[in-house]
């Protein structure tokens, strides 16, 4: 019998049979192994040979023993099982583990004020999942920058991402008393588009050119008088801060600023729904990295964006 499908490759299950009844020296010992007929163990033999071309083992009425061919088959088809049984432990590693790199990115505020102590917590119980932090105030492609999780807040998802809410966030109108001082309060969101200054936020998916809000089931658009624009809501809160106009942002944004005075809540009937979610590509059964991480930072903005 010689060489004749050098190019197609033996089914493993021939070679496990194979490896099996060698270990045995026993169709039968091999079939009460595996928990199949004699018929079946003899038929996956029977096609391996026919596969490689060489007879593998030497029959007898009473007994089998491997020819050379078969001692080189069995030698090289058990590294081939013994590394498809590593493949399968890592793979089941990753599932169960939390270890290696994880790329995470985030618009900057929300990232500084709520990813950075939530990782440096993490990292207190899992110390071997390491993290890659993007802080980016743009839109992020997860696939084709490599990026296994984006944080967003609001704005459209693709729909062949999957997203997970997190935490409920919205945004709202704030002004500083200064500018209300001098330029008296709005009385509704259309006065935003010539009576008041304002100031927008070119922020990840957050569109500077159109606020779309919302009271109760009424929906609104409007296009903003933006004096001043930039893709840093940090920046932005400054500015507002220091009297340049009505800003619409994050309520934990500047939740201490109103709390001290500092800003004032305008338009209170108002705001912009911004629920923070998990974007991804794969899911979380596949990766203990992403599970956990998910998991975790959902129950840590449970308790600190409160």
């Amino acid at each position: 019998m010689g060489l004749q499908n050098v190019d197609k490759l033996p089914a493993l299950e021939d070679i496990k049979v194979f490896v099996t009844a060698a270990r045995f020296m026993s169709f039968a010992r091999t079939s009460e192994q595996l928990m199949v007929s004699p018929a079946y163990i003899s038929k996956r033999i029977k096609l391996l040979e026919e596969n490689l071309g060489f007879t593998l083992f030497y029959r007898s009425a009473r007994s089998i023993s491997l020819t050379p061919e078969g001692e080189i088959v069995l030698r090289t088809g058990v590294q081939m099982l013994q590394e498809l049984d590593s493949m399968k432990d890592e793979l089941l590693a990753c599932r169960q583990e939390t270890r290696g790199m994880l790329r995470i990115s985030c618009s900057t505020g929300f990232g500084t004020e709520f990813l950075n102590p939530f990782i440096l917590s993490l990292r207190d119980s899992y110390p071997l999942l390491g993290i890659d932090l993007q802080l980016v105030d743009r839109s992020v492609d997860i696939v084709t920058e490599n990026v296994d999780l984006d944080i967003c807040l609001g704005g459209n998802i693709p729909e062949q991402y999957i997203a997970r809410k997190l935490a409920r966030n919205y945004r709202v109108f704030c002004a500083s008393p200064s500018y209300l001082e001098q330029h008296g309060w709005p009385d509704h969101p259309r006065d935003l588009e010539h009576a008041h200054a304002c100031i927008s936020i070119r922020e990840r998916n957050h569109n500077p050119a159109s606020w779309k809000i919302e009271r109760g089931g009424e929906k609104l658009t409007v296009a903003p008088n933006s004096q001043l624009s930039v893709n840093n809501g940090n920046v932005a809160k400054q500015w507002c801060l220091n009297g340049e106009g009505i800003l619409l942002r994050s309520i934990w944004s500047i939740r201490k600023e109103l709390g001290e005075g500092r800003l004032v809540h305008v338009l209170p009937e108002w705001q912009q729904p911004a629920d923070v979610y998990a974007v991804y590509s794969r899911q979380t059964g596949t990766s203990a990295n992403l599970r956990v991480f998910i998991e975790q930072l959902e129950l840590y903005l449970k308790q600190n964006m409160a």
